[in-house]
């Protein structure tokens, strides 16, 4: 709902939304996060196609299993295709016309960040469920069981420092691997109060897995566990050869005949990764930010039009502070200036706290003092200081980024 109210999208028909600017910008700031965590792994980006020939996923057999939830369609020449909602086919077809493929190039991790499209029964939650969704979809092919593992580990890595690099609590647990197949997979879990799944966390060892009919009690430890309400964000697996030996996609091992290729596979629901953390962020009345993402790093809101600090200090003034502020490595483009001068401040800062800027700059009545002096909110604490003093605590609070290395 605060979605909508705060202008950040807006649905069109059942399952599907438009992204407005700033949620546009917020994901463009997650994907960019992605890719860098992603590629930090030894990852390669591509682009496929959206459409994937329904063939293929008759060869694997998931046509048939998977039909419900596939929005498909048919070209002028009778030829089935798929808006796929994922790529193990597509990945194992190229793999397959890439051939012969020696042992001595794999591992290969390919990626990409693109919509995908699945034909909820009921779409729900917005973003959460919905029709059409971004997703980061990357696939390892393998010489070994031994290579997919170490690969499956550095991949692991990647996710963890993206959410580490969020500031979000995710945790890793065992998962079925249902209709994708394969030996083993784990679900990556967001706890969040709206989340529809559940899992269960050890206060003491912080083993986490998802809850069954087995009771509470953790598996590594025996101590009673926590139940939490939770939000999948991402799913790995090992895949095996399911795909590769279905559209015939090997590597030239030392010696003997050509093998199947070992695949796994990685995902990270992106549109929903960035409502899950609002979900788990926010209070009811206004969003909070994993402030790596947040549309606008900072916003600076200037006096009332008209007003005694209007007059002292007008827009020229406001774009003094805010000449200052993108002084600032950090922030630089990252700062928003309010010019809607003819509401008051008031209105304009609880705006500002229902959007959830990290950084807010309100030029009150302060302004007028000489030097100016700004009422600066950071993390819900609230102080006063001149343009430079800001400046100073802002390049020393963004010193130290944490990135995905």
């Amino acid at each position: 709902m605060l979605l909508l109210e705060c202008g950040l999208v807006r649905p069109t028909t059942s399952g599907f939304f438009t992204l407005l600017p700033l949620a546009r910008r917020a994901l463009d700031k997650l994907e960019n996060l992605i890719k860098t965590c992603i590629e930090s792994s030894g990852a390669q980006r591509l682009s496929l196609p959206a459409l994937t020939s329904a063939g293929l996923w008759a060869k694997t057999g998931r046509l048939e299993n998977a039909a419900a939830e596939l929005l498909t369609l048919e070209d002028r020449h009778n030829k089935k295709y798929l808006l796929a909602p994922t790529y193990e086919e597509a990945i194992a077809e190229l793999l397959s016309d890439l051939k012969p493929i020696s042992y001595k190039q794999l591992p290969i991790i390919l990626y990409q960040i693109s919509n995908k499209y699945r034909d909820e029964l009921r779409p729900k939650h917005g973003l959460l469920r919905a029709r059409e969704f971004s997703m980061l979809d990357a696939y390892g092919a393998h010489a070994s069981s031994d290579c997919a593992l170490q690969v499956y580990g550095r991949m692991a890595t990647a996710y963890e420092h993206l959410f580490r690099a969020l500031h979000l609590k995710v945790h890793k647990v065992e998962a079925p691997s249902g209709d994708m197949g394969g030996s083993f997979s784990h679900e990556w879990q967001l706890a969040a109060t709206s989340g529809e799944d559940q899992i269960k966390v050890c206060p003491s060892c912080s083993h986490a897995a998802l809850l069954n009919d087995e009771g509470t009690r953790c598996q590594s430890c025996g101590k009673d566990a926590e139940i939490l309400q939770s939000i999948e964000v991402g799913h790995t697996f090992i895949l095996g050869t399911k795909y590769s030996e279905a559209l015939e996609a090997t590597y030239c091992p030392p010696s003997g005949p050509p093998l199947p290729i070992i695949m796994s596979c990685y995902g990270i629901g992106i549109t929903r990764l960035l409502a899950a953390s609002l979900e788990a962020l926010s209070t009811e009345k206004a969003l909070r930010w994993p402030k790596a993402i947040a549309p606008y790093s900072a916003i600076i809101i200037g006096p009332k039009e008209g007003s005694k600090e209007w007059n002292d200090h007008g827009m020229d003034q406001v774009k003094l502070v805010y000449d200052a502020l993108n002084s600032v490595p950090a922030l630089r483009s990252d700062v928003l200036v309010d010019d809607r001068h003819g509401l008051t401040i008031g209105k304009r800062l609880l705006m500002a706290d229902k959007m959830g800027y990290p950084i807010v700059i309100a030029c009150g009545k302060e302004s007028s003092s000489n030097p100016p002096r700004y009422e600066v909110t950071i993390d819900g604490a609230t102080q006063l200081c001149t343009a430079q003093e800001l400046v100073q605590i802002l390049s020393d609070k963004y010193a130290h980024l944490e990135y995905c290395t």
